[in-house]
């Protein structure tokens, strides 16, 4: 797997910590983890990340609010700050007919790169985090 950033965002902490882990391990990555979207929009404000892997349910910033908030970071002049948009892999336990992988990639089609049902195969996480990585 090539060098890259990465960053994952779940607010449960076994969930995020593994995933953090087998990508390091797998690689050399750095990968950072966050809590929820107000703590990752924090980062990504901050930091390049050429990926994030992106829990839907969380508390304070879901992960919708999280993307429509990079939307804004990337296309509203008044609050534009990022220059390139990190690709987004959605890890979520919502069955497909509620939350739809067409519809996500289809609302963010500059983010969404994808999306994983849990529980995560992490081969094909990986796999996908390998493809999207510069």
């Amino acid at each position: 797997m090539p060098d890259g950033n990465v960053l994952v965002v779940d607010d449960d902490d076994s969930i995020r910590r593994l995933l953090m882990e087998y990508l390091q391990e797998r690689a050399a990555l750095h990968v950072d983890g966050a809590r929820d979207g107000v703590e990752a929009l924090h980062q990504v404000s901050t930091h390049a990340y050429d990926v994030v892997i992106l829990d839907l349910m969380m508390p304070y910033m879901s992960g919708i609010d999280f993307l429509l908030s990079l939307d804004a970071l990337m296309s509203d002049p008044s609050v534009k700050s990022l220059e390139d948009a990190p690709a987004v892999i959605i890890v979520t336990s919502a069955p497909q007919e509620d939350v739809s992988a067409d519809d996500l990639q289809h609302r963010f089609p500059s983010f969404v790169h994808g999306v994983l049902r849990k529980p995560v195969d992490f081969g094909a996480l990986a796999t996908r985090v390998e493809s999207l990585l510069p």
